[in-house]
């Protein structure tokens, strides 16, 4: 017999609704999750296939220019996003932004799969707002290690931006932000944990100068200064491209003292700004060096803003030659080695093997074979590198000679080896040194008067064996300490040659008839009548190039001088 079948009813169906519907309201974010977690990982994939096409393909390219230096490679410091295509297949993804510093990747940002990839230096990407992973090893992990709540002085949390600390305080409180990099010793004014950049100011000043023909009221009257090209042609052009290459565009302020920020400008180098001065502590804070050097502010029309001997703020003439310290802002670095102290530095691993690899900036110890202990006990003279061309490298002594001279029986001309400083002192000196490790080299002797610009001085030359530094070169102003008063602490002593000699030395050039410009102890040249005794302070050039001389030890420190074999 036919059985009837009954369906379902409609609180039946409105059950298995609402229950189809709670599972859908279960599995739908759960699909989604594994639809954008697909995403994401071929997002991954893609950014890090791009990474190791271009990476591969550089590596292709060097191969190919190193069996042929003319072929043009496209990996190079000028290489931009839009040469990717041609170097990897792109599928889906987009270059957002690409910086190639001639060696490595330093910035590649991806877009991909609806997310954004950006590399970090550990090779890996952080994905959209992500921060990349903080290397245990970088400068700015080892200076957040100082930081705490309570700090007033030492490393300080910024009140208006919480992802920037700076330092403020004496010497005994800020004692570990010292940073041995690219040949030279800078002090950590700040960093920002957000951008990963560290603000820097080198310790010693890197040489004296006159800062402009008149003092600065617009932005183009402060580019075309001469402090301002002195630092980003002369200085920046004395850098590694390695080091070039990290450091960032900075804004700095060059207005007015009580309004520092009136004029800005854009550069790599600068200067330190009145407000970033008194925001790092009063008198004897840990930016005082008892030494004169000049700020980047204006006081009148008449005068620029500079920190006088003993700390205070105070202002003067452009025709005063005063200390210049470097202000430059990099990208985080990697830390080998230091505990940030004024006697071991944090520093980074660039080791060199002989004269013509080594950085401006750089120590070497000389042999000395002279009975009149002129570069101490071990007779080893510590030299500093100023400058490099094709076939050798420019020194100067770090320090002094044992003995004073005049500089000449009178100044109505330039210097020649003939003079009494060459005959009573350097001639002596120079042959204590074997000829093999030196060659002759240009000396500029040219005259710096009241109101020159820095170039004027090497517009005249001689060729010598020996000599004394040139105004304008780098380390051609107080950054040894002379005098060695106990309140200076951009310096260790122990690293000086004759440091009680004298409180100041010659350079090569005349500024009249009668008298030289001489450095002083104070960071600011004087202008000494020509048969006064003082310091003599020896430059000469070391073999490079074809004739490079192997070190046999040393790290290019002050502490550790690399060693000529």
């Amino acid at each position: 017999m036919y059985k009837k079948h009954k369906g379902f009813t409609l609180i039946e169906l409105l059950a298995v609704i609402i229950i189809l519907a709670i599972v859908a309201l279960i599995a739908t974010p759960i699909i989604l999750d594994v639809v954008e977690d697909a995403r994401i990982t071929a997002g991954r994939s893609e950014a890090n296939m791009i990474l190791g096409g271009i990476n591969n393909y550089c590596a292709s390219e060097e191969m190919k220019y190193q069996l042929d230096n003319s072929y043009e490679r496209i990996c190079t410091s000028s290489m931009d996003k839009d040469d990717v295509p041609t170097m990897v297949n792109l599928g889906n993804a987009t270059i957002n932004e690409l910086v190639y510093d001639g060696k490595k990747l330093t910035t590649l940002v991806i877009k991909s799969n609806n997310h954004k990839f950006t590399l970090c230096s550990s090779g890996t990407f952080a994905m959209d707002d992500e921060s990349c992973p903080r290397n245990p090893n970088s400068l700015i992990t080892k200076l957040l290690e100082q930081y705490n709540e309570s700090n007033t002085t030492g490393l300080v949390k910024d009140s208006t931006n919480e992802n920037l600390y700076y330092y403020t305080g004496t010497n005994d409180q800020v004692a570990n932000n010292f940073l041995w990099y690219g040949g030279h010793q800078w002090r950590v004014l700040e960093f920002d944990t957000s951008a990963n950049t560290i603000t820097l100011i080198t310790q010693q000043p890197l040489t004296t100068i006159q800062p402009a023909s008149a003092v600065w009221e617009s932005q183009e009257a402060y580019e075309s200064s001469y402090i301002n090209t002195w630092l980003n042609d002369y200085f920046w052009n004395s850098l590694d491209s390695s080091i070039q290459s990290n450091i960032k565009d900075s804004t700095f302020n060059v207005g007015i003292y009580d309004n520092v920020s009136e004029i800005t400008t854009v550069q790599k180098v600068g200067l330190l700004d009145e407000d970033q001065y008194i925001r790092a502590g009063s008198t004897d804070h840990f930016l005082d060096i008892k030494d004169y050097w000049w700020l980047g502010n204006r006081a009148d029309s008449s005068n620029v803003r500079n920190v006088y001997y003993n700390g205070d703020l105070r202002s003067d003439s452009t025709r005063a030659a005063y200390g210049v310290r470097a202000v430059i802002k990099i990208s985080d670095i990697t830390i080998t080695k230091g505990d940030g102290t004024l006697e071991n530095n944090y520093q980074v691993a660039n080791k060199t093997t002989n004269t013509d690899n080594v950085q401006v900036g750089e120590y070497i110890n000389v042999p000395y074979s002279g009975s009149d202990k002129a570069c101490g006990e071990d007779n080893m003279c510590t030299f500093r590198v100023v400058s490099k061309n094709n076939d050798s490298i420019k020194v100067v002594l770090n320090g002094l000679l044992p003995t004073t001279s005049a500089w000449a029986d009178n100044a109505s001309d330039n210097i020649t080896t003939s003079d009494l400083i060459y005959t009573n002192v350097l001639n002596g000196f120079i042959a204590n040194i074997d000829s093999k490790y030196i060659t002759t080299g240009t000396y500029g002797v040219g005259m710096y008067e009241s109101g020159n610009s820095y170039t004027v001085p090497q517009s005249t030359t001689i060729t010598a064996s020996i000599g004394l530094p040139t105004v304008g070169e780098m380390f051609s102003g107080n950054d040894i300490d002379l005098g060695t008063s106990s309140t200076k602490t951009f310096v260790d002593v122990n690293t000086i040659e004759n440091p009680t000699v004298l409180s100041c030395y010659w350079t090569m050039n005349r500024y009249s008839s009668s008298e030289v410009s001489s450095v002083y102890d104070s960071g600011g040249l004087n202008f000494i009548y020509v048969l006064y005794r003082y310091g003599v302070r020896a430059v000469i050039y070391l073999k490079s190039g074809t004739s490079a001389i192997t070190f046999t030890g040393g790290e290019g420190t002050p502490n550790s001088p690399y060693v000529l074999q």
